[in-house]
C-alpha cells in the first residue's frame, strides 16, 4: 500500500533514517497495541484511538439503523452540534464524501440562524459533547433547535442523537426523555476521535460510506503498524522530523476534500508547539487520493481514500510527538469563561481596539504595525466569527504574511483552539491578533443571555490566557463586522 511518496530530495534521504531508527524502537507496532508507555504514563488514558478501525465497526449497524429510523420519519436533514474541537472528524468525514452535514461548533449567532433558516421539520440533530458538562453552550444551542422542530409540529426528542460518554451528565439526561445515545469512546481524545463515535454518527447519518472508510482505515493499520523502515507511518513522521524545522506547508487544494485542514489541526495541536507549524497555502494540486505538502524545497504527497489518509496522518503525528517528547493528547476546547477582557484604548473606523501591556495605538494600522513590528516568530490570527457570512476576513492570514514577513496561519475561534491555535500558545514567540464582532442578528438562550454573550465571555477568557502568559496579543472588537473588516482590510494593506 502506497500511503506515502516522499520524493527524491534531501528531506527524504534524512527521513529514511529517521524511519529505520524508529522501526527499530518498535514505536509502530506498540502503538498498535496501544501502549501508552511511547509517550508516558499521561497517555494511560488516551490510546483507545490506535484500534478504532476495528473497534468502531458495531456503529456501522447502529448508523444504519438510526439513518433508516429518520428516513422513514421524513427527516433528511443532518445537523452537527458539538462542543469546540469535536467536529473536526465528522466535518472532514462528510466533506470527504460530499454528505450535506450542516455543523455548529461555535455559539456565534450567524451559522445558528443559517441552520433555523432551513427546513426544521426535516431536520436531525447529532448532539456531540463527550464530558457533557452542565449548562454547556451546545446544551443551549440544542435547545434552540429543538424549540424551532417543535414549531414545526414535530416531536423534538424524536429527532435528535447525542454522542457522548457513558455516565455523563448529557447521557442521564438523554436516556430519562428518550433520546437515543450512542456511547462515545473514553478514552479517544478529540483530535483522533475521526473513526470513533464523535465524528462517524454525524457523518453516517449525513450520507458518508460509514463502512468503507472503516475498511480502508484497516487496511491502512495494518501497514503503519509494522516495525520495517518502510512503514509509511514511520516514514511520514521522519519527513516531519527532519530537515531544519521549517514549516508544513499544505496545499489545500489537493487530496480529498477537507483533509488539507484536518491535517493543520492534528499537526498543529498534537506536537506540542515542538513540530513543524502547519500552513495551508493554495497550490492548485487539484482534488484526488494525493495531498501534496511540502518542506523548504523538497516536495512530498500521501496517498489514500479518507479513512486510510486518517490512520496514516494519526500514527504519524503520534510517533513524532514521541520523539519530541511531547503530549499529541493533551488540550481541549475553549477556555472557562470569567476572565477580564482586555481594555479598549482606541476606536477606528467602527473598529474597538483592544490591548494591554503598554500597547498605545489610535488607529488599526498603528496597533497591527506594534503588534508585528518587533521581531518574532509566527503570527496567529483568530477570528471568533461566522465563517461563512464573514469568509473575507479568511484573505487576512495570507495577506499579513505577505506584509510582514511572518509565517501567519488564520482559524475560525474557538475550534483553532485544539488545533493549530495550541501549536501558537506552546511557542514562547508566537504573536496573536484576535478577531470578535457584534453580531447583526443575536440570539436568546432559554437560560437567560445571548449567544454573543457566550462568545464573548469565550473570547475573554482565550485572550486573557494569553495575556497571563505574557504573550503579544491584540484584540480587535468590530462593532459592524461588515464595516470593520473593510477597515481592517484596508489596515493590512497600509503595513
Amino acid at each position: 500500500m502506497t500511503l506515502v511518496e516522499p520524493g527524491d530530495g534531501p528531506l527524504a534521504a534524512d527521513a529514511a533514517l529517521v524511519a529505520a531508527r524508529l522501526a527499530g524502537e518498535t514505536v509502530a507496532s506498540r502503538i498498535g497495541e496501544g501502549d501508552p508507555s511511547v509517550w508516558g504514563r499521561a497517555a494511560t488514558d488516551a490510546v483507545g484511538w490506535a484500534a478504532l478501525a476495528r473497534t468502531s465497526r458495531p456503529l456501522v449497524g447502529q448508523i444504519t439503523a438510526l439513518r433508516e429510523r429518520f428516513r422513514v420519519d421524513g427527516a433528511r436533514r443532518v445537523v452537527l452540534v458539538a462542543a469546540p474541537g469535536q467536529a473536526h472528524g465528522a466535518a472532514l468525514l462528510a466533506r470527504a464524501s460530499a454528505a450535506p452535514l450542516e455543523v455548529l461548533d461555535s455559539a456565534d449567532p450567524g451559522p445558528l440562524a443559517d441552520v433555523l433558516d432551513g427546513d426544521m421539520g426535516s431536520t436531525v440533530l447529532v448532539h456531540v459533547d463527550t464530558a457533557g458538562p452542565a449548562d454547556g453552550p451546545t446544551d443551549a444551542i440544542v435547545a434552540v433547535l429543538q424549540d424551532a422542530i417543535r414549531a414545526e409540529g414535530v416531536r423534538a426528542e424524536g429527532r435528535v442523537v447525542v454522542v457522548t460518554e457513558a455516565g455523563s451528565r448529557l447521557e442521564k439526561l438523554s436516556l430519562s426523555s428518550d433520546v437515543p445515545v450512542v456511547t462515545a469512546e473514553r478514552d479517544v481524545p478529540s483530535r483522533f476521535a475521526t473513526l470513533g463515535a464523535t465524528a462517524l454518527v454525524a457523518a453516517g447519518l449525513a450520507g458518508a460510506d460509514v463502512e468503507r472508510v472503516l475498511a480502508d482505515a484497516s487496511a491502512a493499520t495494518a501497514a503503519v503498524t509494522a516495525d520495517h523502515p518502510d512503514n509509511p507511518g514511520l516514514v511520514l513522521a521522519g519527513l516531519l522530523l527532519a530537515g531544519d524545522g521549517g514549516p508544513l506547508v499544505i496545499d489545500p487544494d489537493s487530496g480529498p476534500e477537507g483533509l488539507a485542514d484536518w491535517v493543520e489541526h492534528i499537526v498543529g495541536g498534537s506536537t506540542g508547539g515542538l513540530g513543524p507549524l502547519p500552513l495551508l497555502v493554495p497550490g492548485g494540486g487539484g482534488r484526488g487520493p494525493s495531498l501534496a505538502l511540502r518542506r523548504g524545497t523538497d516536495t512530498f504527497r500521501t496517498r489514500g481514500e479518507v479513512g486510510a489518509q486518517v490512520v496514516l496522518w494519526q500514527y504519524a503525528v503520534a510517533t513524532v510527538a514521541r520523539v519530541l517528547g511531547a503530549d499529541p493528547f493533551g488540550g481541549g476546547g475553549a477556555p472557562a469563561a470569567g476572565a477580564t477582557p482586555l481594555p479598549c484604548i482606541a476606536v477606528d473606523g467602527g473598529v474597538e481596539i483592544r490591548a494591554g501591556g503598554g500597547l498605545h495605538a489610535a488607529t488599526v494600522v498603528a496597533a497591527l504595525r506594534a503588534l508585528t513590528g518587533p521581531a518574532g516568530g509566527a503570527l496567529a490570527v483568530e477570528a471568533w466569527l461566522d465563517p461563512r457570512e464573514d469568509a473575507s476576513a479568511a484573505v487576512l492570514g495570507p495577506e499579513l504574511a505577505r506584509r510582514t514577513g511572518r509565517a501567519t496561519t488564520f482559524g475560525w475561534a474557538p475550534r483553532t483552539l485544539d488545533g493549530v491555535g495550541r501549536h501558537h500558545r506552546d511557542t514562547a514567540d508566537s504573536a496573536f491578533l484576535v478577531i470578535t464582532g457584534t453580531a447583526e442578528h443575536d440570539h436568546g438562550l432559554p437560560g437567560g443571555g445571548t449567544l454573543d454573550d457566550v462568545v464573548a465571555a469565550q473570547a475573554g477568557a482565550a485572550t486573557a490566557d494569553l495575556v497571563a502568559a505574557g504573550r503579544p496579543v491584540l484584540a480587535l472588537h468590530l462593532r459592524d463586522r461588515l464595516g470593520g473588516l473593510v477597515t481592517l482590510a484596508r489596515a493590512v494593506q497600509e503595513l
